[in-house]
């Protein structure tokens, strides 16, 4: 098995994955340079508007999405649908197909095996992490004919280790997931959850073979991200969001 921590490298303002795109799939991550994408915060008809921009610009168009709500629902979407499912990871083994997880700390997963060419995508906040969000999507490829060990995974950018600080609640919860391994406390006393590690393991013990961990920090990675934690003090923030596809027609 192998972890990579490799260069997301940005172009045109988008953050892209180097292993994904070593198996010709559309994969990245997008920046402020694009708007936001998702969430209450900004005007519904201007995210719509820049979704259809950034799916066009990528060659697609739509962006397949789902209602996400910090579970761990998987749905399979062979084209963008609304209203749209609920749920916190898609799936498709069809071309022409963008799916797009949105984040603004969570992590989006993003997963591709090349033999079939299906892909898939998570959000896995520290509820999704909890509840083995990731895991959830692999079973699913797995069983619809992926091998685990042909999966290949990116972990996008995050809040990371440096920054993630819970609270007693919310630390508990994550232990009694048997996940307390990924909690750490800092020289400051602040208990942070490790949510990159944590999926790492999950899809590690699955038997993913090849995982890449972008280790960029929304809140400060250095790049242009909005980030929940990073609010400004009128509480104003975007949402970026995780995309992946294979061009081509549906």
């Amino acid at each position: 098995m192998s972890v990579i921590t490799s260069t997301w490298v940005e172009r045109d303002g988008l953050l892209r994955s180097p292993l994904l795109e070593r198996y010709h799939v559309v994969a990245g991550f997008t920046t402020r340079a694009q708007g936001s994408m998702a969430g209450s915060v900004f005007p519904l008809d201007e995210q719509e508007r820049n979704r259809q921009r950034l799916a066009r610009g990528l060659g697609f168009d739509a962006i397949a999405r789902v209602r996400q709500v910090h579970g761990n629902t998987v749905v399979r979407l062979d084209r963008a649908v609304e209203p749209w499912p609920e749920g916190d990871a898609m799936w498709t083994d069809r071309t022409g197909v963008l799916l797009g997880i949105a984040a603004a700390d969570c992590v989006p997963i993003l997963l591709v095996d090349p033999a079939s060419g299906r892909v898939g995508a998570a959000h896995a906040g520290w509820q999704g992490t909890r509840l083995r969000v990731a895991q959830a999507l692999v079973r699913a490829l797995v069983g619809a004919g992926s091998r685990t060990s042909g999966i290949v995974a990116s972990i996008g950018p995050s809040i990371g280790p440096c920054c993630y600080a819970i609270d007693g609640a919310r630390a508990e919860l994550v232990a009694a997931s048997g996940q307390g391994a990924y909690l750490h406390e800092r020289p400051d006393g602040a208990t942070v959850f490790d949510l990159w590690s944590a999926n790492v393991a999950q899809l590690r013990d699955l038997g993913v073979e090849s995982i890449e961990v972008s280790r960029i920090c929304t809140l400060s990675g250095g790049h242009d991200l909005w980030s929940y934690r990073g609010r400004g003090a009128d509480g104003r923030y975007g949402t970026q969001l995780g995309f992946i596809g294979r061009l081509g027609t549906a």
